[in-house]
């Protein structure tokens, strides 16, 4: 089969490289694999880079709005470069992530040239006016539920998880703790993640606000990732490190490979692939959301985190105490952090392997060949969207208020 691949975005986050993890292993099948990708900058991300890397062939489009314009039904210069790589790749199924590109996919090649179709939503809600008849896959059994009320029920694909790449003995965190003077009596604290302000800033700002209130001058906070908060989290970083009098929390910005800081960490925080991928090296991981939630992932909490995701929405308070509490049980238990880490990994190992993902994905593809619409569908699909978008958009608070939860897993 040729395949097509389109990521909404080329810079790291958990989303993409979930992407390119999975369109690896089915290049690994025998498949013809592509890429196409979305970036806003003057260069593509480092995604197309390691696309290449992978020996995939790769289109790039740039585009500065992230989602279509109000009443418009995708944004056409990318809907052009989808159609155009369908066609120069010869694709036999185009396979896209997250909401703005299933758009763009859907009035591009899947209307023009009738492709096959199959999506993936790793954000924590499902638009209604998504179109219904391409294969839908997503990250959470609560979001199967919540999606199967008005549309086919979804797949079910958590965020996999490359377990050989993502070990703890194949990658040494020595480098990045010296690189960043955190001795080997500190306890490094460590954050990968798109710093973002409708999603990721907050959790990060409570850690940063929790240092004081521990007291511990072992504790090294460090941030990897960059992104559009990245200037106002410096500018409170700097403000917590002046009132402690020591360097306690560090940007280093993104890494083209994030593992050795995920190798450095003595406690990961973070959400979704991130917090996944923390655990698979072995980490004790306390997840952040918004709303003020922090929950340590525990054997006792991952019948909750199966559910919602490895996220979680608060009751609005935003104090950083609760988090400092959850950080002093770790920080204090040298044992504890050693168990608990010990059995994220095995958690890991055991439900949220690469080679699973891929298996559940070929289903996905073969259900997309077989089911795909003829042209009378996709126009009336078309309609629908429009209606269902229309509404959207005249909500009290607009789309943006309707789908303002990025993907946690970017």
């Amino acid at each position: 089969m040729r395949l097509l691949v389109g990521l909404h975005q080329l810079g790291l986050g958990g989303s993409q490289l979930n992407a390119l993890d999975l369109a690896r292993e089915m290049a690994h099948r025998g498949h013809q694999v592509g890429l196409l990708g979305v970036h806003d900058g003057s260069e593509p991300g480092p995604l197309a880079q390691r696309g290449r890397e992978l020996g995939l062939p790769v289109w790039t489009v740039r585009h500065r709005r992230e989602r279509p314009r109000r009443g418009a039904p995708c944004r056409p210069a990318v809907s052009a470069a989808l159609t155009a790589a369908v066609q120069a790749h010869r694709a036999d199924l185009l396979h896209v992530y997250e909401y703005p590109l299933i758009l763009d996919a859907f009035h591009g090649p899947h209307r023009r040239l009738g492709t096959p179709l199959a999506a993936t939503v790793y954000a924590m809600d499902v638009p209604r006016w998504l179109p219904a008849d391409p294969p839908l896959v997503v990250g959470t059994q609560e979001l199967v539920e919540q999606a199967a009320a008005f549309r086919p029920a979804p797949w079910l694909i958590e965020p996999p998880v490359d377990t050989d790449a993502d070990d703890p003995a194949r990658v040494d965190g020595g480098a990045f703790r010296a690189a960043y003077g955190v001795g080997d009596t500190d306890l490094a604290l460590v954050v990968v993640s798109r710093l973002e302000p409708e999603m990721k800033a907050e959790g990060i700002r409570r850690a940063m606000a929790a240092l004081p209130l521990l007291g511990d001058d072992r504790l090294r906070l460090l941030i990897v990732g960059d992104g559009p908060s990245a200037a106002q989290l410096r500018t409170e970083a700097a403000q917590v490190n002046t009132a402690l009098g020591r360097e306690a929390v560090t940007l280093t910005g993104a890494l083209d490979d994030p593992r050795p800081a995920y190798a450095a960490a003595d406690i990961a925080l973070g959400m979704g692939g991130s917090a996944l991928r923390a655990m698979a090296f072995a980490r004790p991981l306390i997840a952040l959301g918004t709303g003020g939630f922090s929950r340590p992932v525990t054997p006792q909490s991952t019948d909750y985190f199966l559910r919602a995701g490895f996220y979680g929405v608060g009751d609005g308070d935003l104090a950083a105490a609760p988090l400092a509490a959850q950080l002093a049980g770790l920080t204090g238990d040298a044992g504890l952090r050693q168990r608990l880490g010990q059995w994220s990994r095995q958690f890991v190992l055991d439900r949220f392997s690469l080679k699973t993902a891929a298996d559940t994905l070929t289903e996905v593809y073969a259900a997309a060949l077989a089911g795909a619409p003829g042209a009378l569908r996709r126009h009336r699909s078309a309609l629908r969207i429009a209606a269902h978008r229309s509404a959207a958009e005249l909500a009290p608070g607009g789309l943006r208020r309707r789908i303002r939860q990025v993907a946690p897993w970017r």
